[in-house]
C-alpha cells in the first residue's frame, strides 16, 4: 500500500472522503511545486490544502458548509474554536495553523517588492513544514492510541521531495538531480534561470561544474538553439517550448523519485 493510501485510509475513518481526498491532492502539488522552486504554485496549493482541511473540519464538527461564493477558511476555521464538544486539535490547534498559512497565502503572494529578496521563496519554505504538521497532526487524532511517530513518520514519507532540485552557490546555478543527460542538464538550468538571460558560453561552463566534458556541453547547449531567444549578443532566454519541455522532464523525475 502507498503511503499516500494509507494516509487516507487513516484519515477517512474521522473525515469525510471527500475533502481528504482534495487535500492530500493539493499537498502533494504543494510538495511538488516546492521541489522544483514554484513559489507562487506552492502558495496556490498550499490555499487549495487549507481550504479542503477547513471543510473536512466543518464537516467533521456538524457544520454546513456555506455556498463557494462566499466561503472564507479563515471565517470558518474561527468559527469552530467555540464548539467545545469537540477536542481542541480540530477546533484550536489545527485552525490556528491552517489561519497562518491561509493568512501568508492570501496577504503576501504576489505583492513583493522585486528588488527585495524575494519573500515568496521565504514564505514557502515557512508553508511547507506547516502544512506537513497539520496533515500530521490530524493523522495522529485519527490513529489508535494518538501515535504520534507513526503519524510523523508517514508525513515524512509524503514530503521526501521537498527538497530543491535546484541551487544557487556564488551566482552559479545548479541541477541537483542524478543521471541527467547533458542536454537535460542545459534545459534545467536554463528553465531554473527564467526569465533571466544566461550567455552561451556561461551556460555551457555550468554544464561543466556537473561533471560533464566540455565539448559535450558544448554541443548539448548548441542542440538547444531554436529553445531559445537570442539577445543578438549571445545572450540566451528559454522560449515556451523550451519551458514546456522542462516541465515535462521535471515531471518524469518527480514520478521516479
Amino acid at each position: 500500500m502507498q503511503k499516500s493510501d494509507q494516509v487516507k485510509g487513516l484519515l477517512i475513518a474521522k473525515f469525510d472522503a471527500r475533502h481528504v481526498g482534495a487535500a492530500l491532492t493539493h499537498f502533494s502539488s504543494a510538495v511538488e511545486k516546492y521541489a522544483v522552486q514554484d513559489w507562487d504554485g506552492v502558495a496556490l496549493k498550499a490555499g487549495k490544502f487549507v481550504e479542503a482541511i477547513t471543510k473536512a473540519l466543518m464537516v467533521y464538527c456538524g457544520k454546513t458548509i456555506s455556498n463557494p461564493r462566499r466561503f472564507s477558511a479563515g471565517n470558518e476555521l474561527r468559527q469552530l474554536e467555540p464548539l467545545t464538544a469537540y477536542a481542541d486539535v480540530v477546533r484550536i490547534v489545527i485552525p490556528k495553523a491552517c489561519i497562518f498559512v491561509y493568512e501568508v497565502v492570501n496577504n503576501r503572494g504576489g505583492r513583493h517588492d522585486p528588488h527585495d529578496i524575494d519573500a515568496n521563496e521565504m514564505d514557502a519554505k515557512v508553508i511547507v513544514p506547516i502544512v506537513s504538521w497539520v496533515l500530521a497532526e490530524m493523522v495522529r487524532f485519527c490513529s489508535k492510541g494518538g501515535d504520534t511517530v507513526t503519524a510523523g513518520a508517514l508525513i515524512d514519507e509524503l514530503t521526501n521531495k521537498t527538497y530543491p532540485y535546484f541551487e544557487e552557490i556564488d551566482g552559479r546555478s545548479y541541477v541537483n538531480i542524478r543521471e541527467l543527460k547533458p542536454g537535460e542538464i542545459a534545459l534545467l538550468l536554463l528553465s531554473s534561470l527564467y526569465p533571466k538571460r544566461i550567455s552561451r558560453q556561461n551556460l555551457a561552463d555550468l554544464v561543466v561544474r556537473h561533471g560533464v566534458s566540455k565539448s559535450a556541453a558544448t554541443t548539448a547547449v548548441h542542440r538547444l538553439k531554436h529553445m531559445v531567444d537570442d539577445s543578438g549578443d549571445g545572450k540566451w532566454k528559454l522560449r515556451s517550448i523550451g519551458r514546456q519541455n522542462a516541465d515535462a522532464l521535471l515531471k518524469k523525475v518527480l514520478a521516479r523519485t
